[in-house]
């Protein structure tokens, strides 16, 4: 079993303090004696293991900091209720003359492999071995400096050669495994604080080399790095980016058999080489993309151009920084939530102009992405006027329609949003990506707003029942149900539910009109698009509610396989014969959605007397017939009813009386035709 190693980060702070501030006392103190003593005529044979005390503990700070910020920066590591940090040290366990000693024997062996062309596994496996040792780490990027590093990656992938004799890139597991494993142990050495002075200076050298950058791209590509040491690399090289775009030049592939066409190759610029280290890095990604000097993000959408492919690792750069952390904490410029929100603001400002697009045409699904984790910001924009203001929503509670505090949201133009969606929607991923999201959140703000109207409705009841404690059972019910009815159709939460099914409706529209889908003419162009939407037309009935209080973007995922998990293109024939538009479909989505959610919350009353708005009260379709659409007290999803279910359902929804008396408002929403 690999050994836990255990630290307390507060204790070994304050320890690291006394011994840098305690060492040099105990040595001044010793010198004192010493000489106080000696004046005396005393020799005192006790002193040099004093200083020697004091030179241990002056030496200690340096290592005890490295494995601190070593410890600190391991993926996924968190404080237990004791307030201590646990991680795997089995491979931390060298002292510094093992860990240079290793280093200096594996690093004899890889110079001598790399040459010969043959890449030995014992070798490999002493790297494995010892890639997250910060002594190790730190030797190996002293004996292997950035200069010969670079030209071992150069020749392990034979860049030097023309792309046609270099070797297919699935022959090359071995070298990706190495290049990996040098990553890994500079992000150690890093983050250790072990990596020699003008370490950054060595391996930004020869930038207008391909070779060197390609080089750059794999020493950067796989380790978790200081995240000081990595944004200042990162700096320097946009910096020479910008001032070198001779330095983008894109290497062009041989003719493709039989054609006249070439094809371009791999972008093997520096900046390019450094979005996967952001991607891995979405902190670094943060303050970089962020930084108000560079404001980096206009030239990196619209002014500079990518290889093929290469704009791909920007967008999921620009989804990583945005979305990873969000929270709305104190203060805001300092939050990671707030500089979450202020890039996905103005990435959607850039992915709005037609430029951009043409710059980033792989980049639909990511800007989709950021969406979805933005539905709320999607959908609050769609409510008001286009603003001309970007950057970040500060308000202390951004989204009221949902629980709890819900983290910094992105400022986002109405008309801009409508211009980068019907671009990103040419990709019918990103249109599902959008939809679920949004489905998702239509869903948990119903449930939400249908729980605080229960709960109006139970507060009710429970005042009347106090003040009339000899009701009888009938008594009991009928006043209940008279509430509920009063409480459906009389103001207040009743018209605030009534009016949020009516905006979340108008997000479903500017979706849908993005997609091209809004009408039955372009939905017929777009049939596999409508298909997927007339999926989730039919699932957001059982698309259930997360946690309140839980950020929504985190559970689109789970509600884009709930939707479209069997999906497949074959769907699209059942849009063929469905014959209404996507209007239509929306509205019975909505009624379905606000249904369910009233449904869960006990709005159609007591189903047990039954209530006579309730289903159960029906003559004809009763608890346990055959028109029976309920299971554990919730509506079926309408895929699982029979054709005798659903009937039974769409009566009581759409031509019962009763329940018109606390169902209603759904059946108005989305009335735009234009």
């Amino acid at each position: 079993m690999s050994p836990q190693v255990g630290i307390n980060p507060e204790l070994m702070t304050k320890l690291i303090a006394m011994l840098k501030r305690t060492g040099p006392e105990f040595r001044e103190s010793s010198r004192q004696v010493e000489n106080a003593l000696g004046r005396l005529g005393v020799e005192l044979w006790a002193s040099p293991a004093l200083r020697m005390v004091a030179d241990q503990m002056s030496a200690r700070p340096p290592d005890l900091q490295g494995r601190l910020d070593l410890i600190l920066a391991t993926p996924d590591v968190g404080l237990d209720r004791d307030g201590m940090m646990w991680a795997d040290g089995a491979d931390w366990q060298s002292s510094t003359t093992d860990g240079a000693t290793a280093a200096q024997a594996v690093a004899a062996k890889i110079r001598a492999q790399v040459k010969s062309g043959t890449l030995n596994a014992k070798t490999i496996a002493e790297l494995e071995k010892h890639k997250n040792d910060p002594l190790f780490a730190a030797a190996f990027a002293k004996e292997l400096p950035p200069a010969e590093l670079k030209r071992l990656i150069s020749r392990m992938f034979r860049t030097d050669l023309p792309p046609t004799g270099r070797p297919d890139d699935k022959d090359l597991g071995t070298e990706k495994k190495v290049a990996d494993l040098f990553s890994t142990i500079l992000g150690t050495a890093s983050r250790a604080r072990k990596l020699p002075d003008k370490y950054a200076d060595e391996l930004l050298k020869d930038l207008g080399d391909p070779q060197s950058a390609f080089a750059l791209g794999k020493l950067l590509g796989k380790g978790t790095f200081d995240h000081a040491f990595l944004l200042n690399v990162v700096k320097r090289v946009y910096d020479y980016d910008v001032a070198h775009p001779q330095a983008r030049a894109v290497e062009l592939e041989l003719p493709l058999s039989g054609t006249n066409k070439v094809r371009p190759g791999p972008d093997q610029s520096p900046m390019s080489a450094v979005l996967n280290a952001l991607i891995h890095h979405p902190k670094v990604g943060q303050d970089f993309f962020a930084d108000p000097q560079r404001r980096p993000l206009a030239y990196l959408m619209r002014d500079r151009r990518w290889a093929a492919g290469s704009d791909k690792l920007l967008g999921e750069a620009l989804f990583e920084a945005s979305t990873k952390f969000r929270d709305h904490g104190m203060p805001r410029e300092q939050s990671s939530g707030y500089k979450s929100a202020l890039i996905a603001s103005w990435a959607s400002h850039y992915w709005a102009e037609e430029k951009v697009q043409q710059n980033l045409p792989n980049t639909r699904t990511w800007a989709a992405s950021l969406y979805a984790n933005y539905i709320s910001d999607v959908h609050r924009a769609n409510q008001a006027p286009a603003t001309k203001e970007y950057g970040v929503d500060a308000a202390y509670d951004p989204d009221k329609s949902l629980s709890g505090i819900q983290p910094y949201g992105a400022v986002l133009n109405k008309d801009e949003l409508k211009k980068a969606m019907t671009w990103a929607f040419n990709d019918n991923e990103a249109f599902k990506t959008v939809a679920a999201a949004h489905a998702q959140y239509s869903v948990q703000v119903l449930d939400e707003t249908a729980s605080e109207l229960a709960a109006e409705v139970r507060s009710k009841f429970a005042a009347w029942h106090k003040s009339h404690p000899g009701a009888t059972k009938e008594q009991i019910n009928d006043k209940r149900q008279e509430i509920l009815e009063n409480t459906m159709s009389s103001g207040g939460g009743s018209f605030q539910f009534q009016g949020m099914v009516n905006d979340l409706s108008e997000t479903t529209y500017a979706i849908t009109d993005a997609g091209n889908i809004a009408k039955i003419e372009e939905a017929r162009k777009n049939d596999e698009r409508y298909a997927m939407y007339k999926n989730m037309v039919t699932k957001i009935i059982d698309l259930a509610p997360g946690p309140q209080g839980k950020f929504v973007g985190l559970l689109v995922g789970q509600a884009k396989e709930h939707i479209y998990g069997q999906f497949t293109s074959k769907s699209e024939d059942k849009a063929k014969v469905a014959a209404g538009d996507a209007i239509e479909d929306a509205k019975e989505m909505f009624r379905d959605a606000t249904a369910a959610a009233m449904m869960r919350h006990g709005l159609f009353g007591d189903g047990s007397v039954p209530a006579p708005t309730h289903p159960y009260a029906s003559k004809q379709y009763p608890k346990g017939s055959d028109g029976d659409f309920m299971a554990n007290g919730r509506i079926k999803p309408k895929g699982e009813m029979t054709a005798t279910e659903l009937k039974a359902y769409r009566e009581w929804l759409y031509m019962n009386k009763a329940t018109d008396r606390v169902f209603y408002g759904a059946d108005s929403a989305i009335n735009r035709n234009s």
